[in-house]
């Protein structure tokens, strides 16, 4: 059986104020033809399908026309990811088709979903304040009934979650049902590399959950048969997570969101399985439709023969000339016409000396030029100087009429 990990699709955003909607639509067109092309069995979306609780409308629009394309020649099991509404996205859950499956209620956290052959277990985003008390399985506290609530933290709530899937695998295992465990968790899993697109989501100071959550599913010691493969979503890089035996991998994003992730290989993944077990995992690169990427140097080097590539992606230009060029932003924007950041940081960095003593005895000259070293990060020129002077002479003449 072939199944698809995908996430964090973040459909309705933007990059710096440019739309990426025809980013997201050659992203779906690619996705729906992989899927035909490669047989696969079930598509994972592991949250944050929309960039926000109330998406606009052209996303809603692309989202619908992504899940009836993939539900006509697959399954498809998504969830709710930080960003996402999670009640209006499940608000029709229990009436959809078959093929597709709307997950964002974390009581149902611990009921698989039986898709390729695999035991899926979706796990929607879980944002410790609403969910302490729902998930808790601690012993009640107090006068009332009710379990005390887990602490205040994605370590305690991710694994109450687990246990519930641990749970429901050591009833199916002790019954002879040993096909392959995959998890679908929305979260910061200790030892993976962000970006600057995430949204922070730290509780009490502390964004992010263990590894090693993963292979004891919240109890003592891991079950003799637990989990074979972990389709997280959250994180925008494409990477493996060390520090569990079963594999914990982050689809990442299709598009980049920041240029943070310049040079990054955006990807999905598609998990083969057999009875019992994963037998391979394999990374397909997306391809690009406008790349993202970072320049830095002076003006004459950003505009001498630039590369087509570049000048065709959105990038993000620091201009290193000691001055600040003339009609700098047009200029760049001429040759680079999906610039989208422009910013001028002088190659010599001003000193950070502690302000002048400016004494009536001072020559005013002299603190002026003074002051432009200290800002500029350099002397005035034998021109600027000249020009300065003769600023200072007018003003001296009217001083005197």
């Amino acid at each position: 059986m072939l199944i698809l990990h995908t996430s964090d699709w973040h459909l309705g955003r933007t990059l710096h104020g440019a739309s990426l909607a025809d980013s997201a639509d050659a992203f779906i067109e690619w996705l729906v033809a992989l899927v035909r092309e490669r047989g696969v069995d079930a598509v994972l979306i592991s949250g944050d399908v929309f960039d926000r609780a109330v998406p606009p409308v052209d996303a809603l629009a692309r989202m619908r026309r992504a899940l009836r394309e993939l539900t006509e020649i697959t399954t498809v099991i998504l969830t709710s990811g930080n960003h996402d509404g999670a009640a209006r996205l499940g608000l029709f859950a229990d009436m959809l088709t078959p093929s597709l499956h709307v997950v964002t209620d974390p009581e149902a956290i611990g009921t698989p979903i039986q898709a390729g052959g695999a035991l899926v277990y979706p796990m929607p985003y879980l944002e410790p304040d609403l969910v302490r008390q729902p998930l808790s399985d601690l012993e009640p506290s107090g006068e009332t009934d009710l379990p005390a609530p887990l602490p205040r933290s994605h370590q305690a709530v991710l694994a109450a979650a687990l246990r519930r899937v641990r749970a429901d695998l050591a009833v199916r295992r002790e019954a002879g049902d040993e096909r392959p465990a995959i998890a679908m968790p929305h979260a910061f899993v200790t030892g993976a590399q962000t970006s600057d697109s995430e949204r922070d989501i730290q509780v009490g100071g502390v964004p992010s959950v263990s590894a090693d959550l993963f292979d004891t599913l919240g109890g003592a010691d891991p079950l003799a048969h637990g989990l074979d493969y972990v389709a997280a979503g959250h994180l925008h890089r494409p990477q493996d997570i060390a520090g569990a035996s079963v594999p914990i991998r982050y689809a990442g994003s299709p598009i980049a969101y920041s240029f943070s992730e310049a040079g990054a290989t955006k990807s999905v993944t598609l998990v083969t399985t057999d009875a019992t077990s994963v037998t391979d995992i394999e990374v397909v690169p997306i391809p690009t439709l406008r790349a993202v990427a970072v320049l830095e140097g002076t003006m004459d080097e950003l505009l001498a023969d630039p590369d087509e590539a570049t000048t065709a992606s959105y990038v993000s230009i620091t201009v290193t000339d000691d001055a600040r060029p003339e009609r700098m932003v047009p200029r760049i924007r001429e040759v680079y016409p999906h610039a989208l950041v422009v910013v001028h940081r002088p190659s010599q960095a001003p000193s950070m000396a502690p302000a002048m003593t400016v004494r009536a005895s001072r020559d005013p000259r002299e603190v002026t030029e003074e002051f432009y070293e200290a800002v500029g990060g350099r002397s005035l020129s034998a021109q600027e100087r000249e020009l300065a002077l003769d600023v200072w002479a007018g003003l001296r003449g009217k001083d005197m009429q």
